[in-house]
């Protein structure tokens, strides 16, 4: 008799689980209304102009072949920076890009022998290829000035001429 009712209470028991686990994934399902989610943008490009998007052109005029020094002939690079949608926590950069000289990384390239181009920021060599940190508020001055291969002994005479892109730009 005793075991009649230790059956009877293992069954229940069993009975008891096997509810619980065929109830269980009916309680887990989840019922109500779903809806699609749909998201828009803009890419946008804060484009900064120089010059008003206008050629820049620097005219030495005449340049002595035997006065090039690095500091005759320099003239202001005059140009106007203005960036749209200014953020002050963006990264502002300028770089010019061109064609550095072999013996000047600061120094276009021209098309006569031993001749380049020297760019300057604020007075100092400014890189070419090279992305420079600026502040809106406060570009730097940018100057040119025709600089002469060491290695070369003179220079010839003749027309000369060196062409470059300054871009200004948030990173």
């Amino acid at each position: 008799m005793n075991n009649t009712i230790i059956n009877r209470r293992s069954l229940r028991g069993a009975l008891f689980v096997l509810a619980l686990s065929s109830a269980g994934p009916a309680l887990a399902v989840a019922t109500g209304d779903s809806s699609d989610i749909a998201f828009h943008g803009t890419l946008k490009i804060h484009p900064c102009h120089i010059n008003n998007d206008r050629d820049l052109s620097i005219n030495f005029d005449n340049v002595g072949v035997h006065k090039v020094d690095g500091q005759r002939y320099k003239q202001a690079i005059s140009y106007q920076l203005v960036c749209d949608d200014i953020d002050p926590t963006w990264r502002l950069t300028m770089i010019v890009k061109g064609n550095a000289a072999s013996f000047d990384t600061s120094a276009l390239s021209t098309n006569a022998t031993g001749l380049a181009i020297q760019i300057l920021q604020n007075g100092q060599p400014f890189e070419i290829n090279k992305a420079l940190d600026i502040t809106y508020q406060n570009p730097p001055t940018l100057e040119a000035v025709p600089v002469k291969d060491p290695n070369v002994s003179e220079l010839g005479e003749g027309a000369f001429s060196a062409t470059a892109t300054l871009l200004a730009e948030y990173l």
